[in-house]
């Protein structure tokens, strides 16, 4: 996968999670500490809450690192060097 695939991967990961908690459906969680949900429907939005929100905690910063590793991988290999840093720069 190309860095910008994965960058928007990971952003779509995170857009997920963020739209699953604007609809409210951390509330439908309480499924996981053993209360019985209101209805088939509260089980599955919890589920879905819990599963954008591991996207979002754990794969999406995986894919956020790999899409910046490859691409200074990228720019190596093609012999073009990193745009220099505020820090580096000379006064």
């Amino acid at each position: 996968m190309s860095p910008r695939r994965l960058g928007a991967a990971a952003a779509l990961l995170a857009a997920v999670f963020v739209g699953c908690h604007a609809l409210g459906l951390r509330e439908e969680v309480s499924v996981l500490s053993g209360t019985s949900p209101g209805s088939e429907a509260a089980a599955i939005c919890g589920i879905a809450y819990v599963v954008a929100w591991m996207g979002a905690v754990v794969v999406a910063p995986i894919l956020a690192l790999a899409a910046l590793i490859q691409g200074a991988i990228g720019r190596v290999r093609r012999g073009r060097p990193a745009p220099p840093s505020p820090a580096r720069r000379a006064p």
